[in-house]
């Protein structure tokens, strides 16, 4: 290749990069509306969630500048079968240890920079999983990819790589946590290239009006949680079951299964309602 055509395809990359870190930062606020669903004490404790920064940045730049111990999880990219991660700070993870415990946010544990232990290990993981669901349903809607965890994959390793990090700070002052999306620049700029590119079909009007009149099954759901069997088994009539929800806060409505619109309750001609946010 000429030195005009590798400084044309330097170019071209650059571009791609640039433009899957705005994409990703564009949906910073969403990722970090998923992020407070799957960590609900984050809400009970009051701990803001921010966007640090969004843009390209190598795997071992990245890690060395974060407090030990970390935690990484890595996740497959459909379709397309990229690689990314979610990484979790030692700030992050004591504060996630400290909400799946019951604590109050105040004190967070002190952990030991050489690692975590197997049960610490158990816990994070399954925030985590909750977390990279969360993620991938945003994903899904603006770039129309999906995100499952995966194991490691030996170029996950590489620190000569550039992924798009998406990386939120959880908390303020002495006390703050980063939660970091890893995704490669494909996964956010390929899909929406392609689609571009092709022309829309045309669809059968006939089709439309059939389509149409539909009727499906939706689910307004205010709120998931989890109760044990004992304390399942010991209500009663009148008892109270707080959800973590804020009043006035987002719920999802599902069809199918699958978040198809978000809204805020509300009432209309004495009837429970939900206005529609997004």
């Amino acid at each position: 290749m000429s030195d005009a055509g590798k400084l044309l395809r330097f170019a071209a990359e650059g571009g791609r990069v640039r433009r899957a870190a705005a994409a990703l930062e564009q949906a910073s606020p969403q990722l970090a509306s998923a992020l407070r669903r799957s960590m609900p004490f984050l809400g009970r404790h009051g701990t803001p969630v921010a966007l640090c920064f969004a843009r390209a940045i190598p795997i071992g730049e990245l890690l060395g500048d974060l407090p030990r111990p970390m935690h990484a999880t890595h996740v497959a990219v459909t379709p397309g079968g990229s690689r990314g991660a979610v990484i979790l700070d030692a700030g992050a993870i004591a504060m996630v240890l400290d909400g799946v415990l019951g604590g109050d946010g105040t004190a967070p544990p002190q952990l030991d920079p050489a690692g975590l232990s197997p049960p610490q290990v158990a816990l994070v993981s399954r925030v985590v999983d909750g977390v990279v669901r969360s993620f991938s349903e945003v994903l899904a809607r603006r770039f129309s990819v999906a995100l499952q965890v995966s194991a490691p994959d030996s170029d996950d390793a590489s620190s000569e790589t550039a992924p798009v990090v998406c990386s939120f700070e959880l908390g303020a002052g002495a006390q703050i946590g980063r939660v970091m999306l890893l995704i490669a620049k494909e996964a956010l700029v390929g899909g929406a290239e392609e689609r571009r590119d092709t022309p829309p079909s045309a669809v059968d009007p006939r089709v439309a009006d059939v389509v149409e009149q539909v009727e499906i099954d939706l689910v307004a759901e205010l709120a998931r949680m989890k109760m044990s069997l004992g304390h399942l088994s010991s209500l009663r009539v009148g008892d109270t079951i707080r959800l973590d929800v804020p009043v006035g806060g987002a719920i999802n409505v599902r069809a199918d299964g699958r978040v198809v619109l978000r809204g805020h309750p509300t009432t209309n001609a004495g009837q429970i309602a939900i206005r529609i946010a997004k």
